[in-house]
């Protein structure tokens, strides 16, 4: 069986397997459900206050404590998270607490190394003396320079040396030009050996939010080493790395595809692509295997790619010669076939994350990670048209101004990268779906239309408009009712009567909405003539 048609037969397992297990994302940890929630206003003092995240929360570096209008700290000072339930962090509370405004400092780090943190507010009693004003707030980690420098160094170090030891042993096939290209491996390992060394640092500011000079201390590191799953990983990476020292520096100038050392070297390389994938959002997915698996097919593609370009740029010198041009245009002729595989693999598998991190639109132009992610997309149509016009120049060896078109190429590639640190980095769009408006039709062609703003835990507006079939908002309604149930968790269903704002629509603000995730929210809509429109909308709620 040839590779076209091995690739086809893997990419269509690959489909099938994600029709049948399906994953959601949000990465960066965030609320679904807290006691109180947010804003709430409690008839008595609370014993305890809660909070569940999403996914499952690192043992260390997490915090959780409860102030009063005056600063004054009323929790127990025995924060901890629930050994039964481990995506819980709660604290007990002083007995009797007076009637006032109080809030929920937290911090936590997420199962995939990123730190968040936020408030949340609330009240006890209705008449409460307490008058200070308290918003609700959720912050993740904002990648900084050290993190892009640092993250970026890792990615193209690892994408050339996996991807110049795949152009040299796959592609190459009798041509004796390795010898620049070894070079350029054992380059590429000493700067991935650097940036996987100084990542453990990296992280220890960022979970302690403490400076360099503050962390290079045994206690800290120790900690990162010993605490944490980013600290598991990293001394994966480290004895990796070790092992891969002594074939790396042994590698020959004339590499023998017959060597097994040269292929321990591959599929070492490659195995610290999927050590990245295993720290990324990835491994906070509902699906952990299947995630892990499209991400690391997408960063291997990609390594790749960025890899053998760096490659034919080493080997431009060909160019030059009258005697090497038609061997770099062969050369140049045979990756591009291979190009074809790795592009089909960078779209398929960068579709299916980007269906997991962006719940809609909205959350695609309005949210961080949106906005990057559709600057990566463009970046990679034009890097997708360059080697197009690559192809085509060495399919027809042609070699006038491919010097050009391959750094063009190679450049676009090493800014997708940067994006793709800031998209690793960054809280997906899955916490910030926006407000939620969806019109559907009902009986005898009436329409329905619930909207909620802002869709978040906490307080929202709801509200349903009703048209008849020519437009226009349906008089004659008795009664509007909401009824919520969460599709997450059992949480019983909790009905409300929506007031009437104006003929044909009714609205109400309230609390309904507790957790975030996905709820369906039925719309029973009652006539004075006892005729009822009925429908259910399915919406994702978000923590911020």
């Amino acid at each position: 069986m040839n590779v076209k048609k091995k690739s086809s037969l893997f990419l269509l397992t690959l489909i099938i397997f994600i029709c049948l297990f399906p994953t959601i994302s949000s990465a960066h940890a965030y609320i679904k459900k807290s006691t109180p929630v947010e804003n709430e206003i409690l008839e008595k003092s609370p014993s305890q206050v809660m909070i569940q995240f999403d996914e499952t929360i690192q043992p260390e570096f997490n915090s959780i404590q409860v102030f009063d209008s005056d600063g004054k700290r009323v929790d127990k000072k025995d924060g901890r998270i629930d050994p039964k339930k481990p995506s819980i962090l709660e604290s007990d509370l002083e007995k009797n607490l007076q009637n006032g405004t109080y809030r929920i400092e937290w911090k936590v780090v997420s199962n995939d190394g990123h730190p968040v943190q936020g408030v949340i507010p609330f009240q006890i009693g209705e008449n409460s003396t307490g008058n200070a004003v308290i918003h609700p707030t959720s912050k993740g980690y904002s990648p900084t320079v050290d993190l892009i420098v640092i993250r970026w160094l890792q990615y193209i170090s690892n994408a050339c040396y996996v991807g110049v030891l795949f152009f040299v042993l796959v592609v190459i096939s009798k041509e004796s030009v390795e010898k620049p290209l070894i070079k350029t491996v054992k380059f590429s390992y000493i700067f991935l050996l650097l940036s996987i060394l100084l990542n453990l640092p990296l992280q220890a500011t960022i979970l302690t939010s403490s400076s360099w000079i503050d962390v290079f201390n045994f206690s800290t590191l120790q900690d990162m080493i010993l605490n944490t799953q980013f600290g598991d990983m990293w001394l994966v990476q480290v004895v990796m790395l070790i092992i891969l020292a002594i074939p790396t520096f042994l590698l020959s100038r004339n590499i023998s595809k017959n060597n097994v050392l040269n292929w321990i070297c591959l599929v070492l390389g490659i195995c610290l692509l999927l050590t990245k994938s295993l720290t990324s959002h990835a491994a906070s997915t509902t699906n952990k295997f299947l995630s892990v698996l499209i991400d690391f097919g997408h960063l291997l593609a990609a390594s790749v790619w960025i890899g053998s370009l760096v490659a034919m740029i080493v080997l431009l010198p060909l160019v030059k010669s009258s005697k090497t041009k038609d061997v770099y245009l062969n050369i140049i002729g045979r990756f591009y076939k291979w190009g074809l595989i790795l592009v089909v693999l960078l779209a398929f598998t960068g579709v299916f994350s980007s269906l997991s991190y962006i719940p809609n639109i909205y959350s695609l132009t309005h949210t961080d990670y949106g906005k990057v992610l559709v600057g990566k997309v463009i970046l990679l149509l034009f890097m997708l048209l360059l080697a197009a016009i690559n192809f085509l120049k060495g399919r027809r060896r042609k070699a006038k101004g491919l010097t050009g078109t391959i750094w063009s190429e190679l450049l676009i590639g090493a800014m997708i990268l940067i994006l793709s640190v800031l998209l690793t980095n960054l809280p997906t769009a899955m916490s910030a779906p926006g407000p939620f408006l969806e019109t559907k039709t009902a009986n005898h062609g009436n329409k329905v239309q619930l909207r909620v703003t802002p869709n978040v835990i906490g307080e929202n507006l709801f509200e349903v408009t009703v048209k008849d079939k020519k437009g226009q908002r349906l008089n004659g309604i008795e009664q509007v009712t909401l009824t919520f149930t969460s599709l997450d968790m059992n949480m019983g269903v909790n009905t409300v009567t929506l007031k009437k704002k104006a003929e044909g629509i009714y609205s109400l603000k309230g609390m309904s909405l507790n957790m975030a995730g996905s709820w369906r929210v039925h719309v029973h809509v009652l006539t004075k003539s006892l005729d009822t429109l009925d429908k259910d909308f399915q919406c994702i709620v978000g923590s911020q």
